[in-house]
């Protein structure tokens, strides 16, 4: 429901001055087709903004908004002024129209903070990264996504391994049936580029077919008989089913977008293509011997040759300095990365992770064993960290992964709607229902 709320005439907003804009503005680059200069935006279209996977919420809903900036305004100025508020982890981009210069957040979030709508003033259901416009009048009406804010829409994905479907989950040529998923889906936040490396990074890729991104989590889509960690068996599988063969299409579900993988069935990547900004698309979960001898081959892979040959690294030796999501450096041994080598997953710390995770230590190395165990085991966190749960809630939750559109109490919630029971769980099966699938 769309609720406009009251600003609170104690409630403190940023104060604009004219040197932020001027800050922004000489630090900006060329100017787009409507004169914007900045960075941080880019244009989507003529419009107010609209989301990209509406779920069961209206196609055309607007997004939350937080307090305006009234006319006269350049986008420069609009883009400064949503800049300028304390949290921007839900903004999801701004919009004008002939009065005013609107901030967009996503449902649940605002100008505050990331997890309240303290700040907002025009509140909506309207959730993700926006994925279009409705109609506007030019030089009016300007809607801009945020680029630091990621998530799923057509044109997310930036990389070489996987091609836009379209909306929808992804199928297989004479059938509606989804493709089997992994269990070590990738919780959103997330940018698709991420999803990528995501479900290249797991030790087979010999089944995978397709991405999908949704709202909350990025899903990695097999042929049946296979699965993340095998080619020949469903180790890793969450959802099994029994598509296979290539994906024909989308069922036109507006929960995900679908991006075919490229080398699927045993096509080939060409010699020309340059690298990705995801991992190679088959990276093993140990090093492996070539199939001829190189010419100097060594007892086991290093980074840099070092100083003299040794049989492998000692055991008081201390190891490198990386960089992890956050931007941190410190020392790899230090932190957690998945174990696809355990068959009921985990988190491990110093040392011993593949070559691949140190190479792309921002998708791979966390700083802490929580942070590894939300990403990439995200459906079992509590026996990842070694910690026994807590009793069934009772409450209902959607289930979009079973045959019928209904929702489930049995405590088999995905760990995204857990961690976010306001927006997901509910204390009835009909609450629960309505709120999500309400044209039925």
């Amino acid at each position: 429901s769309i609720q406009h709320i009251q600003p609170d005439s104690t409630m403190k907003f940023p104060v604009l001055f004219p040197a932020l804009f001027a800050s922004s503005i000489a630090s900006a680059s060329a100017a787009d087709i409507n004169g914007y200069t900045g960075s941080d935006y880019t244009f989507v279209g003529v419009g107010h903004c609209l989301q990209a996977i509406p779920q069961w919420r209206s196609a055309t809903l607007h997004y939350s908004h937080a307090a305006t900036l009234p006319r006269p305004f350049t986008l420069d100025e609009c883009a400064a002024h949503c800049q300028s508020f304390s949290s921007l982890d839900g903004q999801v981009g701004f919009d004008t129209n002939a009065g005013t210069c609107m901030c967009r957040y996503t449902d649940g979030s605002g100008p505050v903070s990331a997890t309240t709508e303290e700040g907002i003033t025009f509140s909506t259901d309207a959730r993700g990264a926006i994925g279009g416009t409705d109609t506007g009048t030019s030089n009016v009406h300007f809607c801009y996504r945020r680029n630091a804010y990621g998530g799923v829409y057509d044109d997310a994905y930036t990389g070489s391994d996987f091609t836009l479907a379209g909306q929808g989950y992804c199928i297989p040529e004479g059938s509606t049936s989804h493709y089997s998923h992994n269990a070590a889906t990738l919780p959103a936040p997330f940018t698709m580029d991420e999803c990528a490396a995501h479900c290249l990074g797991f030790p087979n890729t010999e089944g995978l077919v397709a991405m999908e991104g949704r709202t909350g989590d990025c899903l990695c889509r097999y042929i049946d008989g296979t699965g993340p960690e095998s080619a020949t068996s469903e180790a890793g599988i969450s959802h099994n089913s029994d598509a296979s063969g290539p994906v024909a299409g989308t069922d036109g579900s507006t929960h995900a977008i679908c991006w075919t993988y490229n080398w699927a069935f045993g096509n080939t990547a060409s010699p020309t293509v340059g690298p990705t900004k995801s991992p190679s698309k088959t990276p093993t979960g140990s090093p492996t011997e070539s199939a001829s001898p190189t010419n100097v081959p060594t007892t086991s892979p290093t980074k840099s040759p070092s100083g003299s040959p040794s049989q492998g690294p000692s055991q008081g030796q201390s190891t490198s300095v990386v960089a992890t999501a956050g931007g941190a450096a410190i020392p790899e041994d230090s932190l957690y990365y998945p174990d696809w080598s355990k068959s009921d997953g985990g988190c491990k710390t110093g040392g011993g992770q593949p070559t691949y995770m140190t190479l792309d230590a921002s998708i791979w190395m966390l700083a802490t064993l929580n942070e590894c165990c939300v990403r990439y085991f995200g459906w079992m966190v509590n026996k990842c960290m070694g910690t026994s749960g807590t009793a069934l809630s009772g409450l209902w939750f959607p289930d979009w992964e079973g045959p019928d559109d209904t929702c489930k109490n049995d405590g088999s919630e995905p760990e995204y709607m857990a961690l976010n029971p306001e927006s997901w769980m509910h204390s009835s099966k009909e609450d629960c229902c309505e709120a999500n699938f309400g044209w039925m």
